[in-house]
C-alpha cells in the first residue's frame, strides 16, 4: 500500500487545511495565506488603514510546502462544498468562489483524489454519538443546531491535546482550523479504497 495523506479543506480566505499523515499518524495544519493591503482610507493619525486579504502568491508557496511535505504520497482530499451565502453581496460570493476554486486547484495540480462534501454530510458523521447543542433561530421561534459550538465540543472531547488556535498568541480556537480538522476526520473515517 502506498503512503497516503488525508486532507480536509475548509475553503475561503480565512480557511484552513488539515493534513493527516497515515504513515506517521500526525496532523499538519496550514493557514490560508494573507497579507496586509491598504483600504484607501486613513486612520485618525493619518496613516493608511490596512486590512488582511487573501494572498494568491502565498497560495503558490503553500502548494510547494504541501508538495514537499508529502512527496511520494497518495493525496486524498475532502473539500467542503459550499454554495452562495445568503446576506452576502454578489461581489463577496464571487470572491469566495474564486478563492475556493484556487484552493481546489492546488490539489488538482498535486494529482489528488478529490471529494466535494456538503457541510451536513461531514457534520453528521463526526457528530455521531453527541447530543446536539442548540440555540434560538434568528426569528427566535425555533431552535437550531449551533454548528460552531458542536464542532468545538467534539474536538475538545476527542482531541484535547491538539491546539486549535490560529497562533500561540490567540485566545480562542479558530473555526476554520476546527472545521478543516473535522473534515479531515470525516474523510479518514469514511474513505474506502
Amino acid at each position: 500500500m502506498m503512503a497516503r495523506v488525508f486532507v480536509g479543506l475548509d475553503p475561503g480566505k480565512d480557511g484552513y487545511i488539515t493534513a493527516y499523515d497515515d504513515v506517521k499518524k500526525t496532523y499538519t495544519f496550514y493557514a490560508m495565506p494573507t497579507h496586509k493591503v491598504e483600504t484607501g482610507k486613513l486612520l485618525k493619525n493619518g496613516k493608511p488603514q490596512m486590512k488582511n486579504e487573501f494572498h494568491i502568491g502565498g497560495l503558490c508557496d503553500l502548494f510547494q510546502f504541501i508538495k514537499t511535505d508529502f512527496l511520494g504520497y497518495d493525496i486524498i482530499v475532502a473539500i467542503e462544498e459550499v454554495g452562495g451565502r445568503g446576506g452576502w453581496s454578489a461581489t463577496n460570493n464571487f470572491n469566495f468562489g474564486h478563492t475556493a476554486g484556487m484552493q481546489r486547484m492546488i490539489f488538482e495540480f498535486l494529482g489528488a483524489e478529490i471529494f466535494m462534501v456538503r457541510p451536513q454530510k461531514w457534520q453528521s458523521v463526526v457528530r455521531k454519538g453527541y447530543d446536539l447543542k442548540k440555540i434560538p433561530s434568528s426569528s427566535g421561534k425555533t431552535m437550531v443546531v449551533d454548528s460552531k459550538k458542536m464542532a468545538e465540543h467534539i474536538v475538545k472531547t476527542e482531541f484535547p491535546n491538539i491546539d486549535f488556535r490560529k497562533t500561540e498568541k490567540s485566545k480562542n480556537n479558530h473555526d476554520g482550523k476546527i472545521d478543516s480538522f473535522l473534515i479531515c476526520e470525516y474523510l479518514r473515517r469514511t474513505y474506502k479504497e
